[in-house]
């Protein structure tokens, strides 16, 4: 009997890759990291590619989907709901840039920018439920740099439910690190 794993809940549940040379990207990580990578070659998926590593989904990567876009990694945040997570992003002073949109039979997705500027997707999972947490190569670590954290520390804790946590950044440093710890109600969505 297979086993029913429950999709991450405002918890990181994706990432991939943005690229205006994904053919040189995929041959890049999987040389890097020894991804395993195969282009899905239905049209509706534009070209995306699976990275998978030791059997495990890891990433994506694909084209950029507009030409002005950067070349960038994105993450993308579990949700049992992308349009009322696109209203929680709004009501916390984000901006909505790709409303919730369907992906084949995949899921759904959408983009937000928080109020520093800084861009997060979020993942709603239907047949591709993310990627395999903890597996070799795969994702192991986020983080928002940036000189707004003062505004996007109250942004994420109203639409994740993310508790902030400081702490020092090395003896002789002044800066402090702001990261984020999971709340229970994100705890029991991921078990």
């Amino acid at each position: 009997m297979a086993e029913t794993v429950a999709p991450a809940i405002n918890k990181p549940i994706w990432i991939d890759l943005s690229s205006s040379d994904p053919a040189a990207s995929r041959e890049f990580y999987a040389a890097l990291f020894g991804w395993q990578v195969e282009v899905n070659p239905d049209p509706q998926y534009g070209g995306y590619a699976l990275a998978r590593a030791g059997g495990a989904d890891v990433a994506g990567i694909g084209p950029k989907m507009m030409p002005e876009a950067p070349t960038a990694w994105s993450v993308y945040i579990g949700t049992r709901d992308a349009e009322g997570l696109a209203k929680k992003v709004l009501a916390a002073g984000g901006k909505v840039i790709a409303p919730p949109m369907q992906v084949g039979d995949q899921g759904r997705m959408a983009v937000f920018q928080d109020p520093s500027g800084a861009f997060v997707g979020a993942w709603q999972p239907m047949a591709m439920s993310g990627f395999a947490a903890g597996a070799p190569g795969g994702y192991r670590w986020a983080e928002l740099n940036s000189r707004g954290f003062e505004a996007a520390l109250p942004f994420y804790a109203a639409v994740f439910g993310w508790v902030p946590r400081t702490s020092p950044m090395g003896k002789a440093s002044r800066r402090t690190q702001s990261s984020f710890s999971e709340t229970r109600a994100s705890r029991a969505g991921w078990r």
